[in-house]
């Protein structure tokens, strides 16, 4: 039988007015209206960081929301965004970049941005977003609508449940 590789050691977290631990069936986050909910059914730790204006207070580059945080095994950049999608990517390519660098991220990060109203003309152009993001960071990123679905974590990290 293969050995598992040991976890990395991170550097614990405490709860505080930016970061905060649960372990509930479901993670709704909500910011001006628009919405994702992560499901958790094994109730693992989940980590919320109020990323924007808050863990990170510097006022230079883009900002995510949130970041969430799985079991200590995966990061999600999550952009609530009402529909400024421009804007959004590059607030989760400025965190994404400045992230890898914290000492509280986690394995492996992907980046989530949630929309609230629709985009007639660039739905159609949402995987080519995808793929780019991709092929330039390394990174999965997903563009979804909101209150389409429920989130979960080992699916947005390209894992099957």
């Amino acid at each position: 039988m293969a050995r598992r590789k040991p976890r990395r050691e991170t550097e614990p977290a405490q709860e505080n007015e930016c970061v905060e631990f649960t372990n509930r069936i479901s993670l709704p986050v909500n910011e001006k209206g628009v919405s994702a909910t992560f499901r958790n059914p094994r109730r693992k730790e989940l980590r919320k960081i109020k990323y924007d204006k808050c863990y990170f207070k510097a006022i230079e580059g883009g900002r995510a929301d949130y970041i969430i945080g799985y079991d200590r095994e995966i990061d999600v950049i999550l952009e609530l965004k009402g529909s400024d999608l421009k804007h959004a990517m590059i607030q989760v390519s400025d965190t994404l970049e400045r992230w890898r660098n914290d000492l509280l991220h986690y394995e492996q990060t992907v980046c989530l941005i949630v929309f609230g109203h629709t985009f007639p003309r660039m739905t159609s152009r949402l995987g080519v977003l995808e793929l780019e993001f991709l092929e330039k960071h390394n990174t999965l990123l997903w563009i979804r609508q909101s209150g389409a679905e429920k989130f979960s974590f080992r699916n947005l990290a390209g894992k099957s449940e």
